[in-house]
């Protein structure tokens, strides 16, 4: 394992500009997922029903309980959307139950069910997907075209909190996280033809959690603290430049700081939420969205002094502040009735950040 540490110096750069607000003509509280351009929207349309609306035409296509609620997420090859139906989701608050996982083609309204689980998340061209069971400790890989599935047994007991990040880096070989009996996470490498895994990087302190994304330039790997716990913070990375080399882990941030992580990754870095500061009479932790890049050079990006959480969609990455969204990448004015012209058909989207 090759090892080459950057000691975090000055965070440069701070940018106290004010970010654009995120404007669509929909509610902000409905929305789920919206593509870059503004041209498919999906909608929780109203109590337990999800709808795409997309050029003044809206469909209702997916209907559960009063008292359902939904997830979607996409990828970076913006082929395809997977769907969380969250039962109960106000009135049951058990970190075990499953929920129902769907998949569709963006700009579609037909959903295929997947299976039961969380954190659903797709790979590969968007023809696989990953889903956790947290009563059986199951980490599910499925073919969404043949349905052929591989299930891998983790060692993690039965922890609520505890969720594994997954990265699939070959049709062969899958990254994901786990958890040992100590509370040491570490980072396994999974080959599902031989059904044999190795590990790839151990955490040296416990009440530590590991977060994965990847981009065309490396798989990015998050090393963060449990909240109170008095832990510093890391990032990794593996350059892949055919997604085949997973033996050397590069450390590109440290900090003594107990960072909130959210870790999203980009073809030029990772944004993440980093801990400025305390404010010592309240006790409270001064949060900002930063950006470091490849090389390890760190930029912060919001003057908030309270971020807690960053999401991407479609490439586009919002920071949610107080019932609004902040947009730190992309078109962040959906609000007017233009729409960009739709590619011929050879013409392929960018598939990156």
């Amino acid at each position: 394992m090759v090892w080459i540490s950057f000691l975090l110096g000055l965070i440069t750069a701070v940018s106290a500009a004010e970010l654009p607000k995120f404007l669509t003509k929909h509610s902000i509280d409905s929305i789920r997922y919206i593509t870059m351009d503004g041209r498919y929207a999906y909608v929780k349309k109203s109590p337990g029903v999800l709808g795409m609306v997309s050029s003044f035409r809206s469909v209702d296509f997916l209907s559960s309980a009063a008292t359902s609620d939904f997830t979607v997420r996409g990828s970076r090859t913006k082929k395809r959307l997977v769907i969380e139906v969250i039962p109960n989701v106000h009135g049951e608050y058990d970190l075990y139950k499953k929920n129902k996982i769907m998949t569709l083609e963006i700009g579609n309204t037909v959903a295929k069910e997947i299976g039961l689980g969380v954190n659903a998340k797709l790979h590969l061209v968007d023809e696989w997907i990953s889903f956790y069971n947290p009563i059986d400790k199951e980490l599910s890989i499925k073919n969404i075209i043949t349905e052929k599935t591989y299930l891998i047994t983790l060692q993690a007991k039965m922890n609520p909190y505890f969720r594994p990040e997954v990265e699939m880096v070959t049709s062969d070989t899958i990254l994901y996280t786990d958890l040992n009996e100590q509370g040491y996470t570490a980072l396994m490498s999974y080959n599902l033809l031989t059904q044999k895994s190795s590990i790839i990087y151990r955490a040296s302190q416990t009440a530590t959690r590991m977060e994965l994304c990847s981009s065309s330039a490396a798989i990015g790997v998050g090393e963060f603290p449990y909240e109170g716990v008095e832990r510093g913070s890391k990032i990794m990375q593996i350059s892949q430049p055919n997604g085949s080399n997973l033996a050397g882990l590069t450390t590109i941030y440290t900090s003594q700081d107990q960072d909130l992580g959210n870790m999203i990754c980009t073809t030029k870095g990772y944004y993440f939420v980093k801990t400025m500061g305390v404010e010592r009479k309240l006790q409270v932790k001064n949060t900002e969205a930063v950006f470091v890049d490849l090389a390890g050079k760190v930029e912060a990006k919001t003057s908030l002094k309270h971020v807690n959480q960053l999401i991407e969609m479609d490439g586009r990455i919002l920071v949610p502040d107080r019932g609004d969204y902040y947009v730190l990448e992309g078109r962040s004015n959906l609000s007017d009735d233009i729409l960009k012209v739709v590619p011929p058909k050879n013409e392929e989207l960018p598939l990156e950040l």
